[in-house]
């Protein structure tokens, strides 16, 4: 099963590990994982402004414009 998390982007679902509000960026932990994620080129866009979200998966780290609560309903369908 995949999960569509924006801007023709689709995870699969078996892969994912996290799905988080990005407007807890602020929060230091959070802070520290998205700096890690964007210095090893893990993190895919850097545009946080137009983002909602941030889904963690075993390989990646993707932005979605999709809210964290609307793409955990649509994991759990």
């Amino acid at each position: 099963m995949f999960l569509h998390i924006g801007d023709s982007q689709i995870v699969p679902v078996k892969d994912i590990v996290g799905i988080f509000n990005l407007k807890n960026k602020e929060k230091e932990v959070n802070k520290q994982f998205l700096e890690y994620a964007s210095s090893n080129n893990t993190l895919n866009k850097e545009d946080y402004n137009y983002y909602k979200s941030f889904v963690v998966t075993t390989d990646d780290v993707f932005l979605s414009p999709i809210s964290s609560h609307t793409l955990g309903k649509r994991k759990l369908r």
